[in-house]
């Protein structure tokens, strides 16, 4: 390959200087998320040491690589004409279960809130009963499900034993392989164990009996024992966690399907 002659003065070049800015952008549009991950983990004492001309274009570099990385397409979610639907049990008029403060209406209204803001974050597009305090009553979050790829609803479980513990969540069967990883999810991050078959139990064998929102289409998903006490302090303390381990799965199964 011969080089043109003033190869040392091509920076000088309009259409030199347009493909560098181009491969600039293009490599920053490739490389946004991967760059904000290891600037994340860098140490804020660090950071700090950055003289203060160099701090300024680092932080506009950072700026723009945060809105790359929002905008950036992600083909494998986004090019589906479809929607999950996330709802949680009971309603702002039927609190559930009760353990002294909590309410069973109030800790899955969290619940779902965290596995929305996630799914959205990795570009689902998602339907609920309500945004942030708001519950609405089981006729309307079963009207949700029509049209849906998946429909996931949350409770917690209670008894009369204070020992009762443990995640499961109630499918058909043709959702039971579902219905296994998601309780999986759940128990694996709040340290609970799982019930029935791996985590799943068949409608038939619910002691609830037939659930509309089961009949629907959906999937209910008992976060743990609110009666249990240690079992309600690891929901506190790690709900954001399983929020985000059930997002991954849900996020998964749509890749799937």
């Amino acid at each position: 390959m011969k080089l043109i002659d003033n190869w040392k003065q091509a920076w000088k070049l309009k259409s030199v200087q347009v493909g560098a800015i181009s491969a600039f952008f293009y490599a920053l549009i490739l490389f946004s998320e991967q760059f904000l991950g290891v600037w994340n983990v860098i140490p804020q004492e660090l950071k700090n040491k950055i003289p203060e001309n160099i701090a300024e274009w680092v932080g506009m570099f950072v700026g723009v690589a945060m809105v790359l990385a929002r905008l950036k397409k992600q083909p494998e979610l986004h090019d589906v004409n479809q929607f999950v639907t996330i709802t949680a049990g009971h309603s702002n008029a039927d609190p559930g279960a009760v353990n002294g403060k909590y309410k069973e209406a109030d800790l899955v209204v969290n619940f779902r809130n965290a596995v929305t803001h996630y799914l959205r974050e990795a570009g689902l597009q998602v339907k609920t009963d309500g945004t942030g305090t708001k519950n609405d009553p089981l006729s309307a979050a079963v009207k949700l499900i029509q049209g849906s790829s998946v429909a996931v609803e949350f409770h917690m479980n209670a008894a009369t034993s204070r020992q009762a513990n443990g995640v499961e969540t109630i499918a058909l069967p043709k959702d039971k392989v579902l219905a296994q990883k998601l309780s999986k999810a759940v128990a694996d991050a709040l340290g609970s164990r799982l019930r029935g078959d791996n985590g799943w139990i068949d409608q038939s064998q619910s002691a609830r009996g037939k659930l509309g929102f089961i009949n629907a289409g959906g999937l209910i998903v008992e976060l743990g024992f609110i009666s249990n006490e240690d079992e309600l302090t690891r929901f506190n303390a790690r709900y954001w966690l399983a929020a985000k381990a059930v997002a991954e799965v849900l996020i998964d199964y749509e890749k799937r399907n």
